[in-house]
């Protein structure tokens, strides 16, 4: 196994060295037949929230994955006999109403393209520009934010950009020919052909695909970044040049008379009017916002939603967003009217992942720098906030009625699951808004809502008054903190269990996580060891025969195993050690992976 992996990282580092120099790739489709590399893909997709989701064949599922299927798909790549599965298209519903279509495939399928996205992303990695943030490594909306808040100070337009059904109005013969820019294998450029057109069941009727990309594939998120990765070149290379004029603005004049004016008063010792010269200062703007000779364009993309900074004229706003909409025409996509809008950075505020942007402006506001000079920090600076839809959307989960009431779905957990639930929704809701000045006056009613429909719901579980259910279960803050609610869970010879709700304080934190500038390095280092080795240790983790070939039984939620299990004394082995080892995988041989699956330790089929 470890000279497989090494091989595996081998290779990816010779890729990855390779994009960095820009010189093509060859051989792929004989390199991506490696069985490290599918170790590592394995390793990447089993922990995945829909790992288990099945696709069109309900057979061909991560149920039972063993070295032998691994070897099996390897066999067909290199016969050149592998065919890809038609995915399964559901509907997920949207914030707006609308429904997003989704194709699952199969799991073959996924773990193949995995491969391939290995792949291609150690290649294209060092290629893709700063400005974009989406499906990449050790980037997020975070980073996309930050990059906003830091550079693009004094814009005065923002053009939000968005392009309508990226992922399902990709051009196929656009992918393919940008890969075959770079990548020389014509038979990895006919896997990739026959991916897209593989098709999707939908009420178990076959429909071809003619264009765009399976939303919902393992490897489409990175062929969509390849696409767009050409949108990114054009914007930085020739919209911004462009657009861009002047070294730094111009001094305001009538800044300058007043200062010179200032002076004069100062070396007179006349006082007041020196004070109240330093006064009218702080309304006028040092440098001439209105310089002809000065233009400033910014850009930063998160897959398909992307946003630019201007500082100019209005009009010039609109010719880059028709310049805009007229490339994007050009490489077969369309840039939506609804959601592409220009709003002017003082007076309105502009909608990019999730936050509201501005810039702010407080000619009151002063700051003491290191020399002891005051400035206006406040004015030009971009500002993140929270949107007061998302403070009302939040209200509405908790609340009826302006009042907080408790879930009904929730009455049967129990009462560490109940606050677990309530306080990772919380959690996650201010991790997320951490960047947001305002994000204490925002989401301080939501953290109360969410606060009162936990304990509502865990008074009504038991019955308690308000005065009962406060003494169990609220725990006053230290000094300076606010109060939560905690439940502990007591287990013999164990640590015992916490959950808590509401303990995350409200805090503005601009530097929550690292800046553009500290970025790491791409890396190719293995994930996961731990279950490869035991994929390979040939010995059964529930019967313990050894010399055996294993295969994996997964299971969706440990919690839902838990719920199903709770309160029987006599458990399977396999279920203890699941539990014990807080695993979502066991490795078992053929004889207890059919027992498992066929109900006969627990007399029902496990779902």
């Amino acid at each position: 196994m470890t000279s497989e992996m090494l091989l595996a990282d081998k290779y990816l580092s010779i890729v990855n060295d390779r994009g960095k120099r820009s010189l093509p790739l060859q051989r792929v489709y004989r390199n991506m037949r490696q069985r490290g590399l599918f170790y590592k893909a394995y390793a990447n997709l089993y922990s995945n929230y829909g790992a288990t989701t099945p696709g069109s064949d309900v057979k061909d599922t991560i149920q039972g994955m063993s070295v032998k299927r691994i070897e099996a798909i390897i066999e067909q790549l290199e016969d050149g006999l592998y065919k890809w599965k038609p995915a399964r298209r559901v509907y997920v519903p949207k914030a707006n109403g609308q429904q997003r279509l989704i194709s699952i495939p199969c799991w073959s399928d996924k773990l193949v393209q995995e491969v391939m996205r290995l792949i291609l992303t150690a290649y294209y990695e060092p290629e893709f520009r700063d400005s974009s943030h989406g499906f990449r490594p050790n980037r997020s909306c975070f980073t996309a934010l930050k990059q906003i808040k830091e550079k693009w100070t004094g814009t005065k337009w923002f053009i939000e950009g968005d392009i309508q059904g990226c992922f399902d109005n990709i051009p196929q013969e656009l992918i393919l020919r940008l890969l075959g820019q770079r990548i020389q294998d014509n038979r990895f450029l006919k896997l990739v052909r026959e991916m897209l057109a593989a098709g999707y069941t939908e009420d178990w009727r076959y429909n071809q695909t003619h264009s765009g990309v399976p939303q919902g594939g393992v490897i489409s998120p990175l062929l969509s970044n390849v696409v767009l990765h050409e949108l990114d070149k054009w914007v930085e290379d020739e919209l911004i040049p462009q657009h861009n004029r002047g070294q730094g603005r111009n001094k305001s004049p009538e800044y300058v008379k007043l200062i010179a004016q200032r002076c004069r008063a100062k070396k007179k010792g006349q006082w007041k009017r020196y004070t109240q010269l330093g006064k009218t200062l702080r309304h006028l703007a040092s440098k001439d916002p209105y310089d002809p000779n000065y233009r400033r364009l910014r850009y930063t993309r998160f897959a398909d939603d992307f946003a630019l900074g201007y500082i100019g004229p209005k009009a010039e706003a609109e010719f880059i967003k028709q310049q805009l909409r007229d490339f994007l025409k050009k490489m077969g996509l369309t840039l939506s009217q609804e959601k592409t809008v220009i709003t002017h950075a003082r007076s309105q505020t502009a909608r990019f992942l999730g936050y509201d942007l501005r810039v702010g402006w407080n000619n009151a506001q002063l700051s003491r720098m290191s020399t002891g000079r005051k400035i206006r920090s406040v004015n030009g600076r971009i500002q993140l906030t929270v949107p007061r839809s998302v403070t009302t959307k939040w209200l509405r989960k908790y609340c009826q009625q302006g009042k907080p009431v408790h879930s009904k779905i929730l009455l049967h957990y129990s009462d560490y699951e109940i606050v677990s639930t309530y306080g990772a929704q919380i959690r996650g809701l201010i991790n997320y808004y951490q960047l947001a000045y305002n994000v204490s006056q925002q989401l301080e009613r939501v953290r109360w809502a969410c606060l009162e429909s936990c304990r509502k719901t865990l008074a009504a579980k038991h019955r308690l008054r308000k005065r009962q259910s406060r003494q169990r279960y609220y725990v006053r803050g230290e000094e300076g903190q606010r109060g939560h609610l905690s439940v502990v869970v007591e287990r013999p010879d164990k640590k015992s269990l916490m959950a808590t709700c509401g303990e995350q304080p409200l805090k503005y934190c601009p530097n929550a996580t690292y800046t553009n500038d500290e970025i790491p390095p791409f890396t190719v280092a293995v994930r996961r060891k731990e279950l490869i080795k035991r994929l390979l240790a040939e010995t059964c983790e529930c019967c313990g025969a050894t010399r055996v070939p294993l295969e994996a039984h997964h299971v969706n939620k440990l919690a839902n195993l838990r719920r199903h299990w709770q309160g029987r004394k006599q458990k399977p082995v396999w279920v203890k050690w699941m539990i014990s080892r807080h695993r979502k995988t066991i490795f078992v041989c053929h004889s207890c992976h059919q027992d498992i699956t066929h109900g006969r330790y627990d007399g029902a089929k496990l779902r």
